[in-house]
């Protein structure tokens, strides 16, 4: 018996006659495929049966954003610029300051704090709101 690593999936061989460039060939195989149901796979153990050799999968389970799908991959991307642009975490960012590159109008206060609140919250409110299913 021995093990590889491919990617983030482990790989166990439990016959010592599959020679490793066999193993990683089957493996990737394995993952591949997987990848084209739109699985992600943690494990793969590889056997030689009755049959022939055997490949047995397990699936990743577990935190769902390792599981997006592209729609809600973008969602995230556009909340988190979006958070980053309104409350910037730089040192020399003025936090109390909102200037449109645009008009060349300033902004500055409390009016900028509950501004950018209330658009976060819309935003928010309306990234939930998406049809968006979190698993493929």
């Amino acid at each position: 018996m021995y093990k590889l690593i491919i990617g983030n999936v482990k790989v166990t061989i439990t016959d010592d006659n599959i020679s490793r460039d066999q193993a990683t060939a089957l493996a990737k195989q394995a993952i591949t495929t997987a990848g084209q149901h739109g699985k992600l796979l943690s494990h793969v153990e590889i056997d030689t049966g009755d049959t022939g050799v055997e490949i047995n999968t397990t699936e990743k389970t577990g935190y769902r954003s390792v599981r997006k799908t592209i729609k809600q991959s973008l969602l995230d991307g556009i909340y988190a610029a979006s958070k980053e642009k309104f409350f910037p975490m730089g040192t020399f960012c003025q936090k109390d300051l909102w200037f449109d590159s645009d008009t060349g109008q300033e902004w500055r206060g409390q009016e900028c704090e509950l501004a950018r609140e209330e658009v976060l919250k819309k935003l928010k409110e309306w990234i939930d709101s998406q049809d968006v299913q979190n698993h493929t």
